[in-house]
């Protein structure tokens, strides 16, 4: 499913105009990102949490060249599902 796809369904869903399903998903996401590049963690009941990680510098082998190449600390996103998201994807 693409971002129009998903739009479409909202709307027909909630029964609210197409334009004002895009506005609000274009401001959800830009407030999702504003949050995260800010250092916090946005948890989303019966969804997950969204939060960044740091990841340390470390060393890597380079087989072409064989040497090791150090590989600065960077922040990466994690997500952690929620046990209830969990449950329905484990469904049977």
């Amino acid at each position: 499913m693409n971002n129009k796809d998903f739009i479409e369904k909202v709307s027909q869903k909630t029964n609210f105009e197409t334009a004002d399903v895009k506005e609000l998903s274009a401001s959800l996401i830009n407030v999702l990102l504003n949050e995260i590049g800010n250092g916090n963690s946005i948890t989303i009941q019966g969804f997950g949490v969204f939060e960044p990680r740091e990841k340390a510098r470390r060393k890597i082998y380079n087989p072409s060249t064989k040497e090791y190449v150090v590989v600065p600390p960077k922040t990466t996103l994690g997500y952690k599902m929620s046990a209830a998201l969990k449950d329905r994807l484990n469904m049977e």
